[in-house]
């Protein structure tokens, strides 16, 4: 690259080159050279967010949905505001791009006391902190500005983390000297033979059992090893089962799914098929407690588990070992199984309800499913209302996604924006409680404002449902919300002509689903059910937690 360019317009250069288009943040005085720049690249948009923590929520959601995301803020204040989607990202191995403007070299330099500070003239405090929560981190200079920039998009696009970009703004401005690279971005060479002998230790175990079966999860994305995986599953015709963060990985409809795997919570034939199993192979999940069932999950003997690079088979343990290239020789080695008398996916089940009853778990959920179509992408609330959709069977190509692990509640609306963003050309769906709902609820506006049309279910449970059925004392008062007039809101946030419906009986809602399913608008529809309406892994996995921690159970347990 020959051209002239200053630090901050190199940056911008960087962020194209790994196929970045939108940045989004808020501005402020410190950060004005990137916010600039970013408006005057003809090839990158910045999507103005109603603060800064809404902002790290809408590029987590475009991260999951593009792949790779941009976040802006002003130092001090802004970015504290950020931290914890930064830190969701982090925890869901998004990488997230982190650009903070920073007050001046000279200012820092002297120690002079200045706004958006804590007022002891120290500047590197908000840097330190996001370290906790990024990948890396970095203040730039003229001096270090190529490398480091070079050095901090390697790490975040490698290991699929969020990094941290401190742009000081006199920085910013300054032009960069002689021969500016381009992009190099390198993986570290692996252990070839090593990993060719751990392959074929794994293929044998598996071409060994009489009945293998894979558990698939979200890693295999982070190492790039998501289509090698499934030509393995093909290729040995193996089945395999995802756990509840990593719900519809790959197709639902896929012939070769099992469903979903949640312990001892719920989905009995699944469970005993999978604890029966001579050879379990989990590949790319992790062993959370929601995963888990509360921990309940019991593997057989001969377990083995491929995470990152870490390997472990037959008692040894093997690290710095790249996933995609044991994945690739698994597909040489792999001998097609030829038992396929395992349990199929089949979904929710509906019963009959009468129209003019008041919506329960029973009713809803399974209309939801049916009102799901192929390549939606289902954004789906921490709660209640993503348990709810657990077992639902998705049509081909319908992403979901959810935050399990960090579960930040208010993460879904916004979310919901970075990803309508990132796959125009999709249907973007919100499931949000509105309890969690409340937390972000003005990136409404921002729909409108970025031309996308999402259809919203708000469901309306009278306060926090998932904390009713975990905590002591469901009624307590800490579990209740302000009552909001909430099809009222897309108005109030300037917008003219969504459908908007409230409904609150099996009837209403049908109609509802009916209407959504043809608007060619946005779509805002809040559900009323009663506070304790419970879908059933949801109840299952709380009754499991509460007997743990010797609480009391508040609905019971459905039989599965």
């Amino acid at each position: 690259m020959s051209q002239s360019l200053t630090v901050v317009e190199y940056l911008m250069q960087a962020l194209k080159e790994v196929n970045i288009n939108h940045v989004f943040g808020v501005p402020g005085d410190f950060a004005f050279p990137i916010n600039d720049a970013i408006c005057h690249d003809a090839d990158l948009a910045w999507i103005g967010c109603s603060n800064e923590l809404n902002a790290s929520y809408a590029a987590d959601g475009y991260a999951r949905s593009h792949g790779i995301a941009a976040l802006n803020t002003t130092y001090g204040p802004g970015e504290l505001s950020a931290l914890c989607g930064v830190a969701g990202s982090y925890a869901a191995n998004l990488p997230v791009i982190f650009m903070v403007g920073m007050p001046s070299e000279a200012t820092m330099a002297s120690g002079k006391l200045i706004h958006h500070t804590l007022g002891d003239g120290q500047f590197d405090t908000f840097a330190n902190m996001a370290d906790a929560v990024t990948a890396t981190s970095t203040v730039l200079s003229l001096d270090n500005a190529v490398s480091e920039i070079q050095r901090i998009f390697e790490i975040a696009v490698i290991e699929k983390r969020p990094v941290y970009i401190g742009v000081p703004e006199d920085v910013a401005k300054m032009e960069i000297q002689g021969h500016i690279p381009s992009m190099n971005l390198t993986v570290t060479p692996s252990t070839e033979e090593l990993e060719k002998e751990v392959a074929y230790q794994i293929a044998l175990q598996i071409n060994l059992a009489n009945k293998p079966v894979l558990i698939v999860g979200e890693h295999l994305r982070v190492h790039n090893a998501k289509e090698s995986a499934l030509t393995v599953i093909e290729q040995g015709n193996l089945p395999f089962a995802t756990m509840f963060a990593d719900k519809a990985f790959y197709d639902e409809t896929h012939p070769n799914f099992l469903g979903l795997y949640d312990g001892k919570v719920i989905n009995r034939p699944l469970r005993e098929y999978i604890e029966s199993s001579d050879c379990v192979i989990h590949l790319g999940a992790l062993m959370t407690d929601f995963n888990t069932g509360a921990y309940s999950a019991t593997w057989p003997e001969n377990t083995i588990t491929i995470l990152g690079n870490r390997i472990e088979i037959n008692g040894q343990v093997y690290n710095e070992l790249s996933l995609n290239n044991i994945i690739k020789e698994l597909s040489q080695l792999i001998v097609a199984c030829t038992d396929t008398q395992y349990p199929h996916y089949i979904g929710l089940v509906e019963s009959k309800h009468d129209a003019k009853e008041m919506i329960t778990a029973a009713s809803l959920y399974p209309r939801w499913e049916n009102f799901f179509k192929e390549n939606d992408q289902i954004i789906a609330e921490t709660g209640t209302i993503s348990m709810g959709l657990g077992m639902a069977k998705l049509p081909k190509g319908a992403s979901f996604q959810n935050q399990t692990l960090w579960g930040s509640i208010g993460w879904a609306t916004p979310a919901a924006l970075g990803a309508a963003l990132a796959k125009p050309d999709q249907r973007t769906i919100l499931m949000t409680g509105e309890g969690s709902h409340q937390l972000t609820v003005q990136a409404i506006g921002q729909f409108a404002r970025y031309n996308q049309k999402p259809i919203i279910f708000v469901l309306n449970n009278d306060g926090y449902l998932i904390e009713r059925i975990l905590c002591e004392e469901p009624k307590i008062e800490y579990n209740d919300v302000c009552h909001w007039n909430y099809t009222q809101l897309p108005a109030a946030f300037g917008i003219k002509d969504w459908y908007c419906a409230k409904v609150t009986t099996n009837e209403e809602l049908d109609q509802a689903l009916e209407m959504a399913s043809k608007a060619e608008t946005g779509v805002y529809i809040e559900v009323i059910t009663s506070d304790m309406e419970t879908p059933p892994l949801a109840a299952n996995l709380a009754a499991q937690l509460n007997v743990a921690r010797g609480l009391p159970v508040h609905v019971i347990p459905t039989e599965d």
